[in-house]
């Protein structure tokens, strides 16, 4: 009875122990836990920081490669269109030269005419006109047909005389383009005089473009005194 009774507190006993040890222990976890709970809250807020970092720069990467990859493509059409625009430099260049050729020829050709002209044995002069006209035109103007129908009527009243006319222009434009011109001026005068009666063969015509200037091409007056046709009245018998 007695041992039975002993038994009975010694279990009491180790029963009342073991729930110390566990409140104990649980004690212990929550004051550890307490304990570590702002570490561990360091430590995610220092993780959150650095995530974001890595998002920045791989934000910040990114655009690099954005910006890296359209400066190459702009470096390549940069090149594309530097090799377009030299081709066309060297057509230009080439252009260039030809069109310096043409007008140096140009420049020979009226050069030789107006000196074979001047050597030619002409008549003698009994009278000369000089009409003049606007920049780019060849058709002879009012006042010129006014004294072209006063010259018609000399040659009419003078069977015997002959016309000379000379075509000029001022130094603006190409001189291939103002050789032409001139001949133009020239061949217009006579088309009027041949309309108001005058026998063709009685008529010689010639342009000399920017050759023998009356006057300085580098001023406006200078260069409508040099656009003209020279009118002379011949007589072949003298």
């Amino acid at each position: 009875m007695i041992r039975g009774r002993a038994v009975l507190v010694a279990t009491l006993a180790l029963s009342l122990t073991g729930c110390a040890t566990r409140q104990f222990v649980r004690s212990e976890i929550t004051r550890s836990e307490a304990t570590r709970r702002p570490a561990v809250e360091r430590l995610a807020s220092h993780l959150r920081d650095y995530q974001a970092e890595v998002g920045e720069l791989a934000a910040q990467t990114a655009e690099v490669r954005r910006a890296g990859e359209e400066a190459t493509r702009a470096s390549i059409e940069a090149l594309g269109v530097a090799d377009v625009a030299a081709g066309r430099a060297a057509d230009a260049v080439e252009h260039a030269m030809a069109a310096r050729g043409r007008a140096d020829e140009a420049m020979g050709t009226a050069e030789r005419l107006a000196r074979l002209w001047r050597s030619r044995t002409r008549p003698s002069v009994v009278e000369e006109t000089v009409l003049w006209f606007r920049v780019d035109e060849w058709i002879p103007d009012d006042q010129a047909r006014a004294t072209l129908r006063d010259i018609v009527r000399r040659l009419q009243e003078n069977p015997a005389l002959v016309v000379e006319l000379e075509g000029y222009t001022d130094n603006a434009g190409a001189p291939l383009r103002n050789l032409r011109l001139s001949q133009l001026r020239a061949e217009a005068v006579g088309r009027f005089l041949a309309q108001e009666g005058v026998e063709t063969h009685r008529v010689q015509t010639i342009g000399l473009g920017i050759s023998r200037p009356v006057a300085d091409n580098s001023t406006a007056e200078g260069r409508r005194q040099n656009r003209r046709v020279v009118l002379r009245l011949l007589d072949p018998s003298s």
